[in-house]
């Protein structure tokens, strides 16, 4: 059965042809003689063509409207469509011949459709649509070898070319999922070989002259990763993200793609696939209406997933774990623990923004001790969340947490998207300064509905804000990075390799930390500026109705993606207020923030102490070393800085004190803050002895406290702000 996605996408396209025929036939199609027809049709073809289709007579008539009815399907491969023209069969239709030119002319107006939309499409430099069928094949799981072939048809062009994305959407990395693809080939409708050429790292053009107007390519990938980016086939599953599996053609992108899926045998019948395109687990066959929408729709698939669903707002939501080492018990136990969290996150993210346009959603989770670090990964109708570690306490309230993040990515990233975000470019990154919005503010949004929906206390929301705060403030680069620019240089560090020794540590932010301080600041100081009237909610919908629920600029998604300047003027909207200069300062410039200000609005106070017992600053941060302990990073103006200590150094020893026998912060906590202490360093394979005089411990105790004696406009704010929501 045809997905929910691609059900929607072919009623759209239905309602889309049924508007442009509307413009270019007339309104009694189905009253009109013959005759009549193939005057609109002369007419039109006139127009697409520049030549007049002349009407040919008996025979010659029959067997040009055949050769026509057949050149547009194969085109076309979609004769279903046909069905949208076709006409009620009356009596004096009992002559066949008569039966089968009638027929024939309700295709010849398809094929009349075609030309036009071909021409239209031909003006905007759009090249004709090719019939796209891809198959994935898992045979050998102990290979990691994933086999995919891709058959095209209706091939005009003298060469194609299919290319292997660099990134995929949700991770701004370059990945060169080139570098895993083996044993290309192509060949034509009768086997022949076809000769190709790379033409860069990630291209791969097909001469298709002599392909004789199709051709299949296949192809394998190595896949034995397990993040949100990568794909993973082994012996226990196939965790298939699109990105990183399927090629696409150049310019055809937009075309629509069936996806087969052959499972590996030795599995047996017990074998399920999750995705989003179905709630089948038992279908292998489907549809996405371009290439964007088939990598945006992950698969885990395996013989030994939990999985349970849950109903809100009119919509199924499917929870499935796949879990290592677990036995079915505990990990039946733990998904149904889950599911209960999930399901009030998901009533109250559903409660405050616009229904979503998907019949169901897949929360795909991974749960394994056998990798380095968990991931999250957004997607239109499912999300992916890996989580490190056995299923458990600990994991259940962390996956609840990502969660909580990942499914408001439904509207703020994947709908409400940055411009550039969709259509992709998958050669080279793509640049945009909203990332502190569509990161930053969704991992706010992430504490508020826990809050909301009793997942969370209020002291649990208070005090991860302040980490948040703490995180920020104990970072060098604040003062040099603004929002903005951590937002378009994450290319830099969003979890991408790195070869060569950075400073990041000490001139970079994270987007997802300032942005989740800076929604919470927006969302307060809307509150005060409003009285109380608006909140940071309401800009979120404003924004989705502006950009999201609007005609569709491209053929990704419908609305537009919006710029920095377009949440400045919805938010002044919205509050009927000048926000200009928080943005000027905060969000584009690196001014400090206004803690004081916008908690104060809400009764609230951030205080900023020190461990009594904490040691004096050194001011750096250290690993282990065989000798001591090695410096990674030095913090600039700090006690190591201003004595001329520098990353790679090894600390030797402290007053003749081994640091490979003591940590570095116990040494420390015997001298005051202000006290000059000798170490021996070594550099570069000698000994020197360099004294440094340490600073006073930095502050690692952050709290949001109450304020004393709170008006009661400041109480109800607060209350309202931290207010649960009732049905959760």
């Amino acid at each position: 059965m045809p997905s929910v996605s691609f059900l929607q996408g072919a009623i759209a396209a239905q309602k889309y042809r049924a508007r442009l025929l509307s413009h270019i036939l007339p309104r009694n199609l189905s009253t009109m003689t013959t005759k009549s027809r193939w005057c609109v049709a002369n007419r039109l073809l006139k127009n697409s063509s520049g030549l007049p289709f002349q009407e040919a007579a008996g025979d010659e008539k029959f067997r040009k409207l055949v050769i026509v009815r057949s050149r547009f399907l194969a085109a076309f491969g979609m004769a279903r469509f046909e069905s949208i023209f076709r006409q009620p069969a009356k009596a004096s239709h009992r002559n066949s011949r008569a039966s089968q030119i009638k027929s024939l002319s309700r295709s010849f107006l398809l094929a009349v459709l075609f030309l036009t939309v071909a021409r239209l499409a031909a003006a905007a430099g759009e090249p004709s649509p090719l019939g796209l069928e891809y198959h994935l094949y898992l045979l050998r799981p102990s290979t990691h070898l994933i086999q995919v072939e891709i058959h095209v048809e209706n091939v005009r062009q003298p060469s194609l070319d299919f290319v292997m994305p660099a990134w995929a959407p949700g991770r701004y990395a370059i990945y060169n999922f080139a570098k895993n693809v083996e044993q290309f080939e192509a060949t034509g409708t009768r086997g022949q070989p076809l000769s190709w050429t790379n033409t860069d790292k990630e291209t791969w053009r097909v001469d298709t002259q002599n392909a004789g107007g199709a051709l299949t390519v296949r192809y394998s990938v190595f896949a034995n990763d397990l993040t949100g980016s990568f794909a993973q086939f082994d012996p226990l599953h196939a965790n298939i993200n699109g990105g990183a599996v399927y090629m696409y053609v150049s310019g055809h992108k937009r075309d629509p793609i069936t996806l087969m899926v052959e499972t590996p045998t030795a599995w047996g019948q017990g074998t399920k696939v999750f995705s989003g395109f179905s709630l089948s687990t038992s279908q292998r066959t489907f549809h996405a209406p371009n290439y964007d929408r088939l990598i945006d729709t992950p698969m885990e698939i395996s013989t030994h997933d939990e999985a349970t669903e849950f109903n809100d707002h009119g919509k199924v939501f499917r929870v499935v774990v796949h879990a290592y080492g677990e036995g079915t018990e505990s990990a039946s136990r733990w998904t149904k623990e889950l599911a209960d969290g999930l399901r009030k996150i998901v009533h109250s993210e559903m409660s405050m923004m616009p229904a979503p346009d998907f019949q169901a959603y897949t929360f795909l989770f991974h749960v394994t001790p056998f990798i380095t670090e968990g991931d999250g990964m957004e997607h239109l109708n499912s999300t992916e969340i890996i989580l490190r570690g056995e299923t458990g306490g600990e994991t259940l309230s962390q996956a609840l947490e990502v969660a909580a993040h990942e499914f408001f990515h439904l509207w703020n990233v994947k709908r409400l998207r940055p411009a550039g975000l969709g259509p992709f470019d998958y050669t080279q990154e793509v640049y945009t300064r909203s990332l502190w919005f569509a990161e930053g503010v969704t991992q706010y949004y992430s504490y508020i509905h826990l809050l909301r929906s009793g997942v969370w206390s209020r002291e649990e929301f208070l005090s991860h804000l302040a980490d948040e705060i703490r995180e920020y403030q104990r970072e060098p680069g604040r003062r040099m990075m603004s929002a903005e620019s951590s937002s378009f240089h994450a290319w830099f560090y969003d979890r991408a390799p790195q070869v060569q020794q950075t400073d990041f540590v000490n001139s970079t932010i994270s987007y997802y930390n300032k942005g989740a301080i800076l929604g919470m600041l927006m969302d307060l100081e809307i509150r005060a500026r409003t009285g109380g009237r608006k909140s940071l909610d309401d800009l979120m919908r404003a924004m989705f109705s502006r950009f999201y629920d609007a005609p569709a600029s491209t053929y990704y998604l419908p609305g537009r993606g919006y710029t920095e300047d377009d949440i400045l003027r919805a938010l002044d909207s919205v509050t009927g207020s000048d926000f200009t200069d928080f943005f000027r300062r905060y969000i584009q410039g690196t001014a400090p923030l206004p803690y004081d200000q916008d908690l104060a609005a809400v009764a609230l106070r951030l205080d900023v102490s020190t461990d009594p017992g904490a040691p004096p600053s050194l001011g750096v941060l250290t690993q282990p070393a065989e000798t001591g302990v090695r410096i990674l990073a030095v913090r600039p103006g700090g006690a190591a800085d201003r004595a001329g200590l520098s990353r790679g150094d090894v600390l030797i020893s402290v007053d003749n004190l081994s640091l490979a026998t003591q940590p570095l912060q116990e040494r420390l906590r015997m001298y005051p803050p202000g006290a000059s202490v000798p170490f021996m360093v070594e550099r570069y394979g000698e000994r020197q002895r360099i004294v440094v005089k340490l600073d006073p411990p930095m502050p690692d105790r952050y709290r949001l406290a109450e304020i004393p004696n709170p008006t009661a406009q400041q109480i109800h704010l607060r209350d309202e702000w931290l207010r649960q929501r009732a049905g959760n």
